[in-house]
C-alpha cells in the first residue's frame, strides 16, 4: 500500500484525524510549489505524526521519491543557507566572541537573553502595519528589561513601585535584540522561542496581558512558561451583585482557563484550525470518565479519557498525551488602603475566611474570583501576593489565606504530583457523576 494511503487510513480511524490528514496534505502542497529546507519541512510535519511517531520515520524517503523536484530544489536551498551561514562567520573573523565554538556561544546567548523578567505595556501608537484604513487597529508593544535586585524572586508589584520602582514604563523598548546586532547571530538565535520560553512575562494590567497573550500565535503562546501579572481588587469586590460583574472577569477566566492546561493541545486534538473561533482557546477544560463505556475503561486500566471544552467532549487515548509543562504562574492583587486599617471592617476580614475551597460555590460570592485560580492545583509553581501602591503589604488575615491556598494548591501528600483532575464539568470539585453544562464563564 502507499505510504500516504496508510497514513489516510490509520489517520481516518481517529475523530481529528480527517483534519490532520487536510493539514497534512495543505502542507504538501505549499511545499511543492516554493519548496523550503527539508529539516524545516520534517519539523512542521513531525508534530502531525505525535501519535504515530513510527508512521513518521518514512515520512522523509516518501517525499524524496514523490516530489523529486521539490526535495533537489529544498536541499539546494540548505546548501546556500550552510555557505551562508559559513560566509557569515568568515566575515566575523576578527570577533573574539564570534570566533569562539558554537557550543559556548550558544551558552552565552541562554544568559544573555534568557532568566529576565520582561515588563511588556502598550503605547497609544498604532503598530505602523496597521496604520492603513480598512485594517484592524492593535496595539504597538513595549518591552522593558526588569532592574529589580532580586531578579525573578522581587515581587509582582507595577513599575514604578516596591522592589520595581526604578523599572522603566515609557519611552522605546530597552529589551536587547540581539538577533540584529549581525547575521550569524540572526542565523544562530531562535530569538522568538526563546523569548516567550526562557523569560518570565510581566504585566502591571489584567487587560493589557489578556490582549498581549491571547494576540500571540497559538506556538508562541504554548511555548510561555512563566507569568507575573496584577489582577483587580474588583474582581471580589463586597459590592458583587448577580447582574454586577467585577471588572475583568472574562479576561481573568479565560487567562486561567488556557495557562493551567499541562497537556500539549495537540495531544488533546485542541490545537486552532482555520475557521475555529477565537474564544475556543479561552474555554475551561474539564475531564471525567464516561459512563457509557466505565467498565471497559476499568478492565483497561482507565486507558482512555473524556475531555470536554464548551459543551462539547471526546475520547482521549492516555497513552497518546503529551505533557507540556507547568506554568509558573505570579500573581499580586493590588489592595485599596482600607484593607489595612487596623479598624477595618469585619466583613473585608471575612473576605479572607475560606476554609473549603473544594465547594466555593457554596461559599460567598466574593470568592468567585478563586474557581477558575483552582484548576492550577498540584502546580507548585503558583504564588499570591498583596500590596498596595508602594509595594508589598500583608496583614495575618491574609497570611493565613495564602498559606491556606498554598497548601489546598500544592496537591495530595500521597499520590502523583501531575495529573489530570476529574472533575467532571467546569471548574468542578470531582465529585460530580456525570458532566453538567453551565454558563461560559
Amino acid at each position: 500500500m502507499d505510504y500516504l494511503e496508510t497514513v489516510k487510513t490509520r489517520w481516518l480511524r481517529r475523530r481529528y484525524g480527517k483534519t490532520e490528514f487536510e493539514t497534512l496534505l495543505g502542507i504538501l502542497r505549499a511545499w511543492n510549489r516554493k519548496p523550503w529546507p527539508m529539516q524545516e519541512l520534517l519539523r512542521t510535519v513531525k508534530d502531525l505524526f505525535v501519535r504515530d511517531i513510527n508512521l513518521f520515520q518514512g515520512f522523509e524517503q516518501y517525499v524524496s521519491y514523490s516530489y523529486p523536484e521539490a526535495t533537489a530544489k529544498a536541499s539546494a536551498i540548505s546548501a546556500a543557507e550552510i555557505e551562508t551561514h559559513r560566509q557569515a562567520c568568515d566575515r566575523q573573523s576578527a570577533s573574539r566572541l564570534l570566533t569562539l565554538p558554537r557550543e559556548i556561544r550558544d551558552k552565552i546567548w541562554e544568559e544573555v537573553v534568557t532568566g529576565n523578567i520582561i515588563h511588556i505595556s502598550t503605547s497609544s501608537d498604532i503598530h505602523v502595519k496597521r496604520g492603513r484604513s480598512g485594517r484592524p487597529k492593535r496595539p504597538k508593544w513595549q518591552y522593558y528589561i526588569c532592574v529589580a535586585s532580586k531578579g525573578l524572586k522581587s515581587s509582582v508589584c507595577q513599575p514604578g513601585s516596591g522592589d520595581h520602582r526604578d523599572c522603566p514604563t515609557s519611552g522605546p523598548s530597552n529589551y536587547a535584540i540581539i538577533h540584529l546586532v549581525c547575521k550569524q547571530i540572526h542565523i544562530e538565535l531562535d530569538s522568538a522561542r526563546t523569548f516567550f520560553s526562557h523569560n518570565a512575562l510581566q504585566f502591571a494590567d489584567l487587560d493589557i496581558a489578556y490582549k498581549y497573550l491571547f494576540g500571540l500565535q497559538e506556538d508562541d503562546r504554548a511555548s510561555i512558561t512563566h507569568l507575573r501579572f496584577l489582577i483587580p481588587y474588583a474582581l471580589m469586590s463586597v459590592d458583587y451583585r448577580s447582574y454586577h460583574h467585577p471588572g475583568m472577569v472574562r479576561e481573568w477566566y479565560a487567562l486561567c482557563n488556557y495557562f493551567s492546561n499541562i497537556w500539549d493541545r495537540k495531544t488533546l486534538n485542541m490545537y486552532p484550525q482555520p475557521g475555529d473561533k477565537s474564544w475556543l482557546s479561552q474555554e475551561p477544560i474539564y475531564f471525567y470518565y464516561s459512563n457509557c463505556y466505565y467498565y471497559g475503561n476499568s478492565n483497561r486500566m482507565h486507558k482512555t479519557w473524556q475531555v470536554g471544552r464548551g459543551d462539547t467532549s471526546w475520547d482521549v487515548d492516555i497513552a497518546e498525551l503529551k505533557y507540556k509543562g507547568a506554568l509558573r504562574l505570579d500573581l499580586a492583587m493590588e489592595l485599596p488602603e482600607f484593607e489595612f486599617r487596623v479598624d477595618a471592617e469585619r466583613c473585608l476580614d471575612a473576605l479572607w475566611d475560606v476554609e473549603d475551597f473544594d465547594n466555593l460555590e457554596h461559599c460567598d460570592q466574593s470568592n468567585a474570583w478563586l474557581k477558575p485560580l483552582l484548576q492550577f492545583r498540584n502546580n507548585d509553581g503558583v504564588t499570591l501576593q498583596f500590596c498596595d501602591k508602594n509595594g508589598p503589604r500583608t496583614k495575618p488575615k491574609l497570611e493565613a489565606f495564602t498559606l491556606a491556598l498554598k497548601e489546598y494548591m500544592s496537591g495530595p501528600p500521597i499520590g502523583p504530583r501531575v495529573c489530570a483532575f476529574f472533575h467532571g464539568r467546569k471548574y468542578g470539585n470531582g465529585k460530580d457523576q456525570y458532566p453538567t453544562m453551565g454558563e461560559r464563564w
